[in-house]
């Protein structure tokens, strides 16, 4: 499912109104007919509404669909992306977009012996490769710059 946040956000919301519809309607006393009507209308209300929201999703979901990449093209961007990491008109959310697309995972060792920061870089669809150690350029100085030991791994931690 290819859902954006705020549908993802929109569908939580709507279920939880029908849940709350519901603990409304069970809560009530089954001899109060009046009140018992309204409710389970309330009830069957917000469950439309979270239906429909699902339904909303499933048809976007549908309608998205996933591009298929060859190895060529993927090679051919790869040889573009510096160019396009370090262009003009590049701004941080794109290239956000871009390590989002390309890192599945950052793990991070601490290595006492070292005294380092060891990073393992998870790749989407390809194996571990980048191990990089940072050191503390100080002690109590987050704000120092880190050297990296790996050229694999970007210019800072």
């Amino acid at each position: 499912m290819n859902t954006t946040p705020e549908a993802a956000a929109s569908l939580e919301a709507a279920r939880y109104a029908a849940d709350r519809a519901f603990g409304q309607y069970d809560a009530a006393d089954p001899a109060n007919r009046l009140v018992t009507v309204e409710l389970e209308a309330r009830w069957n209300k917000a469950l439309a509404h979270a239906a429909e929201v699902e339904a909303k999703i499933t048809i976007h979901d549908a309608a998205r669909p996933v591009p298929a990449a060859d190895p060529a093209t993927l090679a051919s961007l790869a040889a573009d992306l510096k160019i396009v990491w370090t262009g003009p008109t590049t701004d941080a959310r794109l290239k956000k977009r871009i390590v989002r697309t390309l890192i599945h995972e950052v793990v991070a060792d601490i290595d006492d012996a070292a005294s380092e920061i060891v990073l393992i870089v998870h790749w989407v669809g390809v194996a571990p490769i980048a191990n990089c150690a940072c050191r503390s350029a100080g002690v109590g100085s987050a704000t120092a710059p880190l050297p990296i030991s790996s050229k694999l791994c970007v210019s800072w931690c």
